[in-house]
């Protein structure tokens, strides 16, 4: 009785799966850190208008940043 492989050695893969050598990809940390900066940017801009008593550029400040990023999510 032969087995299951008629008699067959059965082969050892030795490649790599597809994303085994390029799943970090250099330009997407690029552009996620460029966002985190925008982000943080936005963040304490609202933060010094609101502190030096300017509420209205403070809103347009965080209406721009809300539109950029919903921009960038869609």
């Amino acid at each position: 009785m032969p087995g299951h492989n008629d008699g067959q050695v059965e082969r050892i893969r030795t490649d790599l799966p597809p994303a085994a050598h390029g799943s970090i990809n250099g330009m997407k940390v690029l552009m996620g850190i460029v966002l985190l900066l925008i982000a943080i940017a936005a963040i304490s801009g609202v933060a010094v208008a609101l502190s030096s008593g300017q509420p209205g550029v403070a809103f347009i400040i965080g209406l721009v940043t809300v539109a950029f990023f919903s921009r960038v999510g869609c």
